[in-house]
């Protein structure tokens, strides 16, 4: 819910508006009033972060709870898990975003849980494909499929990421601690500029999966 406060409330700070979380020990609430000719653009800006939140938190923790993986090590399984999301992560948005039209109200565990069953049904047999003898080599195939079929590019500058807008990437805070690793995965590009040396995770994981496809400027 903090992810979606800070989107509504940074894109729409401009606003003669009010905007806040709200908390009835039960569930917390994101509340926006503003004046009703805007409605309909912060309507829309709300469906597309939603979707975000389902098409990446949700399906991460989906994955993350279904497979079980036991010859990658953590870090290996993080950059699976991360991949499977950003394998369909357009389509699945675009999918979410239909599903929400036509709501009054955004309850996202509802959306989830009743209105996206055909999602989950995907997800579930994405999740079948994969076995548990998946190892390292299956990892460094996946991630070449992946990258190879990605469009774009990306910038990367002390430790943040941008797309080519040059506006801020934070998708990665969905799924837990933000990471350079995972933007770059959740980003769907194939060529990534580094602006000055990245830390020794994310230039190894470069390397071993981008390859010429990453240019230090």
């Amino acid at each position: 819910m903090s992810y979606l406060y800070g989107k509504v409330r940074d894109r729409f700070s401009f606003l003669p508006a009010d905007c806040g979380l709200e908390n009835d020990g039960d569930r917390t609430t994101l509340v926006f009033r503003s004046e009703k000719k805007y409605c309909p653009y912060i309507r829309k800006y709300a469906e597309e972060n939603i979707a975000d939140v389902i098409a990446v938190g949700y399906k991460y923790r989906f994955f993350d709870k279904t497979l079980f993986l036991p010859l990658l090590d953590a870090a290996g399984r993080d950059i699976l898990l991360t991949a499977l999301v950003a394998a369909d992560y357009p389509e699945d948005r675009e999918y979410i975003r239909r599903k929400l039209k036509g709501t009054g109200e955004y309850c996202i565990d509802g959306v989830f849980n009743f209105r996206l069953r055909e999602l989950r049904v995907r997800w579930k047999g994405i999740a079948e494909y994969i076995p548990s003898e998946f190892a390292s080599a299956s990892l460094n195939s996946f991630l070449e499929f992946l990258i190879g079929e990605s469009r774009g590019k990306v910038f990367l500058k002390d430790g943040k990421l941008y797309d080519e807008d040059y506006r801020m990437l934070n998708r990665s805070s969905l799924i837990g601690r933000p990471t350079p690793v995972r933007e770059i995965l959740l980003s769907g590009a194939d060529n990534v500029y580094c602006f000055g040396a990245p830390d020794s995770v994310t230039s190894a994981f470069l390397k071993k999966y981008y390859g010429e496809k990453v240019v230090f400027c």
